[in-house]
């Protein structure tokens, strides 16, 4: 990633978010309509209102300011940024890795059914 595109040390994820949008030269009206997600959430997210914002959101972000989502999960405190985590395979697993680190679940086999297929359509 571009040494322009990392959180720094000092900055909340708020402040990185509306950072990169201003880089990718987008209004907060052009980044809600790019992920679907509204103007005031995305100003509460920037202006740190919402403390921790919920992994689809974080997805939704990076897919709509084009970054990397395991780095943007990753500077949301979703996941470690240990090595381990660099060999999973697909964003399930990081999803499922996240949940697990949250302490909502022990293993895969935790999560319930409504919650699989709230995965799978949200993700997949």
């Amino acid at each position: 990633m571009d040494n322009k595109l990392l959180k720094t040390e000092n900055e909340t994820f708020g402040e990185y978010i509306k950072r990169i949008r201003e880089l990718r030269g987008y209004s907060q009206r052009r980044l809600s309509e790019i992920t679907g997600l509204s103007n005031t959430t995305i100003s509460r997210i920037e202006k740190g209102s919402i403390e921790n914002s919920d992994t689809d959101t974080v997805v939704k972000l990076a897919n709509g300011l084009d970054l990397n989502k395991e780095e943007l999960l990753i500077t949301a405190g979703y996941l470690d940024n240990k090595k381990e985590n660099t060999q999973l395979e697909s964003i399930k697993d990081y999803i499922k890795l996240g949940l697990k680190n949250l302490g909502w679940i022990n293993s895969y086999d935790d999560i319930n059914e409504e919650t699989r297929k709230e995965i799978n359509t949200t993700f997949f």
